[in-house]
């Protein structure tokens, strides 16, 4: 990966005025995936690591993302003090939850595609079979908001001899996890 993303990461708590330290602190779920020590928060910083994955790296660079946009909603326009992690914790989880739904929003019911009594489709295989699911509210399912998509999903489908129906569910899903093209799910 490089160590480009370190340099945002330390760029960022730079201009945010952050330290390694209260940033370890902060970044813990639900704005990312599992707690990170400060030593390794450290070692980004310093270059000598490089972040393990890339989902890891957009979700750093993600709380930096939403520590600046808390910076600069703060009336008066003050410094906030990111070393008060008691005091600035649960505002910084509000304003991400806020910055997520602005950014990725959330829809109540989506379309999927059953292929029998409790499986849903997720994707073709490059070999034409389907892949399976249980689980269609966690992201897992292939969803669609737009009956047109949907329709010729099942269309294509049908015509690979797969039998699926449509079927409108209630389930929040992210529109990241919503299907905008029949080429995500291998068609």
């Amino acid at each position: 990966m490089g160590l480009e993303l370190n340099m945002k990461l330390k760029t960022g708590l730079k201009e945010l005025n952050c330290s390694a330290l209260a940033f370890s602190a902060l970044a813990v779920p639900p704005l990312v995936s599992k707690k990170i020590s400060q030593q390794y928060v450290s070692q980004l910083l310093a270059g000598t690591t490089e972040f393990k994955t890339e989902q890891e790296a957009q979700e750093f660079l993600g709380v930096i993302n939403v520590m600046s946009h808390l910076q600069s909603i703060v009336t008066p326009k003050l410094p906030v003090d990111w070393s008060n992690v008691l005091g600035v914790r649960d505002a910084l989880v509000q304003t991400y939850e806020q910055y997520k739904t602005a950014t990725d929003p959330l829809h109540k019911r989506a379309w999927f595609l059953r292929l029998s009594v409790n499986d849903f489709f997720h994707r073709l295989r490059s070999d034409g079979s389907e892949v399976r699911t249980y689980n269609y509210f966690d992201g897992d399912a292939a969803a669609f908001v737009s009956t047109d998509l949907i329709d010729e999903a099942v269309r294509k489908l049908k015509a690979h001899d797969i039998f699926v129906k449509s079927e409108l569910l209630t389930c929040q899903r992210r529109q990241s996890t919503i299907c905008s093209s029949l080429e995500e799910i291998g068609l």
